[in-house]
């Protein structure tokens, strides 16, 4: 099996683990808690990368909007799987927004 680099653009194959900071794009069949880089099975922590981190924003028009990013817990692989929320400001939880496929 292979997997896209988000980074290259290239496949690698799963077995391979990705560079630290790297995120891969990874699309989830079934059911998504082993880690394809090291087999680790017991799910992964979450984290949030604004989607406009690397752009400047003078205005703010618009509620930010965030990747969840997927890291395994065991050998620290990120993964993107397209799951996108915002974080409404004076709001506890996070709101659905559109699921983007990765590239």
């Amino acid at each position: 099996m292979t997997r896209d680099n988000a980074m290259t653009g290239q496949q690698e194959p799963e077995n391979t683990m990705p560079e630290a900071g790297e995120i891969t794009n990874l699309i989830v069949e079934d059911e998504l808690h082993v880690c394809p880089a090291c087999g680790y099975a017991l799910g992964f922590h979450t984290s949030f990368l604004n989607v406009h981190a690397s752009r400047e924003k003078p205005v703010r028009s618009t509620r930010d909007v965030y990747r969840v990013i997927l890291i395994c817990p065991e050998c620290g692989a990120r993964y993107d799987v397209g799951w996108r929320v915002t974080f409404p400001e004076g709001e506890k939880s996070p709101v659905r927004t559109t699921v983007i496929q990765p590239h």
